[in-house]
């Protein structure tokens, strides 16, 4: 071990004195890291936050498998706590990864490749030393039978090299300051674990972990039970100072967020987070609100707020006509839904980068020009000339002009109004649409889009699935429409091939399920792995954002950075805001407190 480290470190020095490579303990995407090299602890963290207690969390759905690297079943979403990654983030800053598995990270000027140098402390759960045979073992086992958006985020990667037991290195071949935060973050498991195992299985035992917590006991669709790794060897890394502080975390399973709301107010479980702003503001008065018991708290997120909407399947034949698509956009009366249902705190979703430097607004910079003028004949000629919109209705609930436009619409798509039904022209088939979503709140919400297309003679059948027959359906592309959450990060890369790529409109479980072929968003897409920097990374997502919006893909829904939060008073947390996402790993137990 010392011998393997010394080398290590002697070649680490002789290659840092070479120019243009450098040694960092952190990487940032953009501009400087938050935190320097000598910094105890996040700020966002309390260093001192005492460690024990369980925490008691819901989630509606099932699972089925603990494994949620492959494409196999559905896997619970906290069971990526149990997998280390080499370098972490912090929630105070969108770009800049730390230390955790890695203790450093080297690459020269061009970014030809990346090497990571793991943390001779390092350890799995069972005690086993991390090396970069893991690395290199979880590595090869992604690219070859990981889920394919694994496959598809290492794909630029044509090789990784073990050069000594704590050094591992990364070569590729559309080099990019992105690529190596992808593979900074990169969840390591152990190859004494997995070599001789089924990695195609539902597994649901509890492998050995590489990360602060581990599987303690399991049941299929009803719970999990997660414990802290007693003798965490990062416990004091200043990365993960002052968080996973539980003992354990309990996540229980129910049928629908109804019945998770009412197991909230039960006291079957602590923290609670609703979507819906009429229950928020009409059902969370209850006794034990009202006498201190369960805190409320609006939090301002900073998270990039992504697309949410009722994405079409254009592999169905109806829906290949853009035509008919912004139609059906121009029937959905999101200020009615707005004032009515949502008490006026969102906004409509414009982008599907909103609140980023990403999205596109006013017209095409003459650097976006440049990428979509050669194809000027296949894009709208609306795109070149006016600012991206939707429809807009006076908040009545009738939508008189929209209604209208959507008439003329239908028309030229080949459908006309007979006798108060809207029919196919050609065959004279009344229009019925069917839409999947797995949230019985937003069935109640989207009631008015089917009341809106009922008037024009159109039937719109909802149909509310449990969440792992829905995520089957649509990743199968067993869908005509589907209330979709289009997430996006930061600083996009790889990630946009897997959403929109053509290379993937056929390949079931990817994310490509809207079924865009389009030779225009592929050329975007390409041209986004070219970017040396996020300022030439800006007029090509811009680029791309109008393309999909004036492609009309997708009727947007709405969307706010607050988020509306319940706990019960055990527990204690630091402040909140200024935050990128929700952490609660950096909360703990009040053991005054009676539950």
């Amino acid at each position: 071990m010392i011998r393997s480290i010394l080398l290590s470190l002697c070649l680490m020095f002789s290659l840092a004195a070479q120019s243009g490579v450098h040694i960092e303990k952190s990487f940032t995407l953009i501009g400087t890291h938050k935190y320097p090299d000598n910094f105890t602890h996040f700020a966002y963290t309390n260093p001192n936050a005492p460690k024990g207690g369980v925490l008691r969390l819901a989630r509606t759905g099932t699972f089925d498998t603990l494994n949620p690297f492959n494409s196999k079943g559905t896997a619970p979403d906290y069971i990526y706590h149990t997998h280390a990654s080499l370098m972490t983030r912090s929630a105070d800053e969108p770009h800049s990864l730390y230390p955790l598995l890695a203790e450093a990270v080297e690459y020269p000027d061009d970014y030809s490749w990346v090497a990571f140098h793991i943390n001779p402390a390092a350890t799995f759960s069972d005690n086993h030393p991390v090396t970069s045979k893991d690395v290199v073992f979880t590595f090869e086992l992604f690219k070859k039978e990981g889920s394919p958006f694994l496959k598809n985020l290492y794909k630029n990667v044509t090789r990784v090299e073990e050069t000594s037991s704590h050094r591992v290195v990364f070569y590729m071949d559309k080099p990019s300051r992105k690529q190596v935060a992808l593979l900074g973050y990169l969840r390591v498991l152990p190859h004494h674990y997995w070599h001789n195992r089924n990695f195609q299985d539902r597994h649901l035992d509890s492998p050995v972990s590489s990360g602060p917590l581990k599987v303690k006991r399991a049941k299929t669709g009803q719970y999990l039970i997660f414990e802290r790794v007693r003798d965490y060897w990062a416990v004091d890394l200043p990365s993960q100072k002052g968080r996973y502080n539980f003992d354990e975390i309990r996540v229980d399973y129910y049928r629908d967020r109804q019945a998770m709301a009412e197991g909230f107010r039960a006291g079957l479980y602590d923290v609670y987070q609703e979507t819906d702003t009429q229950q928020w503001y009409q059902s969370f008065s209850f006794p034990a609100v009202k006498a201190g018991r369960v805190l409320k708290k609006d939090i301002e997120m900073r998270y990039p707020t992504g697309m949410s909407a009722l994405a079409f399947n254009l592999r169905r034949e109806k829906f290949k006509n853009p035509a008919f698509r912004q139609a059906l956009i121009m029937v959905f009366d999101f200020e009615w839904i707005n004032r009515t249902l949502l008490n006026s705190e969102f906004q409509r979703t414009m982008s599907f980068f909103p609140n980023s430097p990403l999205s596109a607004k006013g017209l095409p910079t003459e650097e976006e020009l440049k990428l979509l003028e050669p194809f000027r004949a296949e894009l709208p000629s609306e795109l070149f000339k006016q600012v991206i919109a939707l429809p807009v209705s006076d908040g009545s609930g009738k939508n008189r002009e929209n209604v209208r436009k959507a008439l003329a619409l239908f028309k030229s798509a080949g459908y006309r109004l007979e006798n108060g039904r809207m029919i196919e022209a050609d065959s004279g088939r009344p229009l019925t649409l069917n839409l999947l979503t797995d949230d019985p709140k937003q069935e109640r919400l989207l009631l008015s889009y089917r009341r809106s297309l009922a008037d024009l003679g159109i039937t719109l059948n909802i149909q509310t699935l449990d969440k792992s027959l829905f995520r089957k359906r649509v990743r199968d592309f067993d869908f005509e429409l589907v209330d979709w959450y289009f997430w996006q990060s930061t600083y996009p890369g790889n990630e946009l091939y897997h959403m929109w790529s053509s290379q993937v409109v056929m390949e079931k479980q990817a994310g490509n399920i809207i079924g865009i072929n389009s030779p225009v968003i592929d050329h975007l897409l390409s041209e986004t792995t070219k970017a040396d920097s996020y300022e030439q990374l800006i007029p090509m997502v811009r680029a791309m954002d109008r393309v999909l919006m004036w492609g009309h893909y997708v009727i947007p829904k709405w969307h706010t950075q607050k988020t509306h939060l319940a706990h019960w008073h055990h527990l204690d947390h630091p402040p909140q805001d200024h935050l990128y996402w929700l952490d609660l790993n950096s909360w703990w137990y009040k053991p005054e407190k009676t539950p």
